[in-house]
């Protein structure tokens, strides 16, 4: 996916987004201090709707407000709080449904075909508040299956919930990719008790992160834990993945001006991604999603002029998007060309090794991280983003046929 990046120096080096997001609301924050009040009006005698702990999750959803004496308010769904007292939160999290039955929508608007129906208990890996597109009016949270209405989720704290976490980027350098052999129920553990998180079908692929020891099925207890796009963390029976050929190593001559350093060089024939180190030596290579026919990955000799480790990314601001769409943090951003054309982390398929994306280059979560901190500018763990300006350097990045 791409977006436009004139907005997006507004937030140059040493950017550190806390109360406010750069495309407006919706977005998710939490709360920050021990208990704040959430009032029906920004206004501290207007009568109280109730309490909100530390971390619980809310939707901002207006731009903030003066209240009568003075001090900044936030509105979310159900009434105002002080924004002093919450902060954007760009992480994504699990959530159980709340509700008997839940329909996931492929896209935020409720004429969008419904790709499945939750029910209560199950769970959602939520990436973001969205707002409606193409006219929807509502406010749904985003989610690696699709979208939802706000109050239909809860933060899940069981443990099948608390297992279902994403790789580290440590994990990337190690992993084997598979393709899915036939239908395949993806769950939070290596159990046939554990909740089913979703569905991989044949064409998806994914990465095989660690095998690990589960209950036996027909007499196999070997399970997978997988990286990917959708179900980054969860676990796949082994019988139901296929090991294919690993991504062949791609290299191409460094570009006269680069600086010193890696070098990321994309091959569009391969679908694949290699890094080079600053000897020229493949340091990693693996499998990623391409632009489709009419948004395809340009070739040429680029470089990561600007980098986000979570940012949302929106057909308003691009000029050649083949539908309208709406994706809240996007992990693991770095921009490579005027337009929005980026590489990054994808949480909505699983199509790697094939085009499936606007233009981008998408990669899975795991990979993403890694790559993310090979590459230059550095962003400081403190800071949410960095661009490669004045002195600080950027990674060539050169895509060929």
């Amino acid at each position: 996916m791409t977006v436009l990046l004139g907005a997006l120096f507004a937030f140059a080096n040493g950017a550190q987004l806390a109360h406010a997001n750069r495309f407006g609301p919706p977005w998710q924050s939490r709360v920050t201090v021990d208990q704040t009040t959430l009032y029906s009006e920004p206004d501290r005698s207007s009568a109280a709707v109730g309490p909100l702990g530390k971390g619980q999750l809310v939707v901002v959803v207006a731009d903030q407000v003066t209240g009568t004496d003075g001090s900044a308010w936030t509105q979310i769904p159900d009434g105002y709080v002080a924004s002093s007292d919450i902060a954007e939160d760009t992480n994504p999290w699990i959530a159980g449904v709340a509700v008997p039955s839940v329909s996931i929508y492929a896209r935020p608007n409720t004429n969008e075909p419904i790709r499945r129906t939750a029910k209560q208990g199950d769970l959602l890996r939520v990436t973001g508040a969205s707002p409606g597109i193409e006219g929807d009016t509502n406010t749904w949270w985003s989610t690696t299956e699709g979208y939802v209405a706000v109050h239909t989720l809860r933060e899940a704290g069981s443990d099948w919930a608390k297992g279902w976490s994403l790789p580290t980027a440590d994990q990337a350098p190690n992993g084997w990719w598979g393709g899915i052999r036939s239908q395949a129920n993806v769950r939070a553990a290596a159990s046939t008790k554990a909740p089913v998180v979703g569905t991989l079908v044949p064409g998806d692929r994914i990465k095989v992160l660690e095998e690990v020891q589960g209950d036996a099925v027909g007499g196999n207890p070997l399970w997978y834990r997988i990286d990917g796009g959708r179900y980054a963390g969860a676990v796949v029976h082994s019988s139901l993945v296929a090991k294919m050929a690993g991504p062949k190593s791609v290299t191409a001559d460094r570009p006269a001006d680069a600086p010193p350093g890696g070098l990321i060089v994309v091959s569009r024939s391969a679908a694949t991604l290699t890094y080079l180190d600053q000897a020229g030596e493949p340091q990693f290579s693996t499998y990623v999603s391409l632009g489709r026919a009419g948004v395809e990955t340009p070739d040429g000799n680029y470089q990561t002029m600007g980098k986000y480790r979570f940012d949302n990314m929106s057909s308003n601001t691009v000029s050649n998007a083949d539908h309208a769409y709406f994706l809240p943090n996007v992990p693991f951003v770095q921009y490579y060309l005027e337009g929005g054309y980026a590489i990054h982390a994808t949480y909505w398929h699983d199509q790697f090794g094939q085009v499936e994306s606007q233009g981008c280059i998408n990669l899975t979560w795991s990979d993403a991280a890694y790559l993310f901190g090979l590459t230059q500018p550095v962003v400081a763990p403190d800071l949410l983003a960095r661009w490669a300006i004045g002195d600080a350097p950027a990674t060539p990045v050169v895509i060929v046929e």
